[in-house]
C-alpha cells in the first residue's frame, strides 16, 4: 500500500511497488498500469494510469495518474511534490487533495504481483525457443 510522508514543505509519495517492478510491467504488459471502470453502458473506460517520468525525477500526480520519478534507498518508487496546502490541519489537506490518487494507485499496486508472475512466465516460455547459434 503506498504512503504519504510530508517532510518540510516536501510531500513525498512512496508506492507498494519498485521502480524497476513498474518498468518492467510497462515494457512488458503496459495496460496492466491502466486501472479500467465500467461504465453504464458496461464499457470499460480508463480512470487512472501509473507511469515513469521520463524528464522529471520528482514526478507528478494528476487527477488521472501518477508519474514516478525516482526510488527511494530500497528501490521503491516514489513522487516528490511541493506542499502548498495549510499550516494546520495537514493530514486532512494531504487526504483531500491526494486521497483519490492515493486510493487508486493501491488498487492497481494489488494487481502487481499476478501481473508480475505472468511476465516472468511469458518471458521464460520465449526463451525456451530461443536458440543461439
Amino acid at each position: 500500500m503506498a504512503n504519504i510522508k510530508k517532510f518540510g514543505q516536501a510531500v513525498v509519495i512512496t508506492s507498494a511497488a519498485k521502480l524497476e517492478e513498474i518498468k518492467k510491467i510497462a515494457k512488458y504488459n503496459p495496460d496492466a498500469l491502466v486501472l479500467k471502470k465500467e461504465n453504464e453502458e458496461g464499457v470499460k473506460e480508463p480512470v487512472f494510469c501509473v507511469g515513469i517520468s521520463a524528464k522529471d525525477r520528482s514526478g507528478s500526480v494528476g487527477t488521472y495518474g501518477i508519474e514516478f520519478g525516482s526510488a527511494d534507498e530500497n528501490g521503491y518508487a516514489q513522487v516528490t511534490l511541493d506542499y502548498t496546502g495549510p499550516d494546520v490541519g495537514v493530514k486532512e489537506a494531504l487526504a483531500d487533495s491526494l486521497g483519490r490518487q492515493i486510493v487508486m494507485l493501491n488498487a492497481l499496486e494489488a494487481t502487481f504481483g499476478d501481473v508480475l508472475e505472468q511476465i516472468d512466465r511469458d518471458v521464460a516460455a520465449i526463451m525456451t525457443n530461443i536458440e543461439v547459434g
